[in-house]
């Protein structure tokens, strides 16, 4: 029912900003944001929904209203438009099409030169156009923000060998020394959930939780404001 919702308000969004008909500023930013949320959070289900070309028309239309925003002197969140380029990248990347990929991560990475699906993102279609040395770089930040992330850790391994560098184990630390280190302190972190302990949880996931407003506020957002029933096809 929820998606249901989300996927009529999407087409009546669209329709909307087909016109011209005017709407106060604030409603207008608010009304864009949740558009674009909204298109963002369908591409997701649709990604996960082992769909990758119809959530790349989301993430795509998603940037193209936000593009349109920009123009009308609305601006969105860099967050958001950074987390629509990561997973737009990663739409890129299954379907094989990884130069698209790369200017994807890479615009994302101007965006939030943190972001570290970006950065793996850039590392992955590096390696498939055959840029090693580059995508091992890339990869290595990646192993040192996520030393136990899997999915970092098979990249790396195998650009090493690529590369012909030696390929080592990593260093674990044993769960005596964890326990101790964090009854003597209180601060430390277990080594081994490092991985998810900022969030990311899986590397190789598509990013979420795009609802921010435009002000930083925790307010909910607004509808999408009521529109003449010709635009609606009533």
């Amino acid at each position: 029912m929820e998606r249901q919702r989300r996927k009529a308000d999407i087409e009546k969004g669209l329709k909307f900003i087909q016109s011209t008909l005017p709407l106060k500023q604030e409603e207008y930013e608010a009304f864009l944001l949740k558009l674009v949320q909204n298109l963002f959070a369908e591409g997701n289900d649709l990604f996960r929904e082992k769909d990758p070309k119809q959530a790349l028309v989301q993430y795509m239309e998603a940037l193209n209203v936000a593009d349109y925003a920009a123009s009308d002197q609305v601006s969105l969140p860099r967050e958001l438009l950074c987390k629509l380029r990561v997973n737009r990248a990663a739409c890129y990347f299954t379907m094989g099409m990884y130069e698209k990929a790369l200017e994807d991560s890479e615009k994302a990475l101007s965006l939030d030169g943190e972001n570290i699906r970006a950065l793996f993102r850039k590392a992955r279609a590096l390696n498939e156009l055959g840029h090693h040395k580059e995508a091992y770089e890339c990869s290595s930040r990646c192993s040192l923000a996520l030393p136990h992330d899997e999915s970092v850790t098979q990249l790396g391994q195998e650009l090493a060998q690529k590369l012909g560098l030696r390929v080592r184990k990593a260093y674990k630390r044993p769960q005596e020394l964890e326990t101790f280190s964090l009854l003597s302190n209180g601060t430390a972190a277990s080594m081994a959930d490092q991985g998810t302990s900022n969030g990311l949880g899986s590397i190789d996931d598509i990013e979420t939780d795009c609802y921010v407003d435009l002000r930083g506020s925790p307010a909910p957002l607004p509808s999408p404001p009521t529109m003449p029933l010709s635009l609606l096809g009533h």
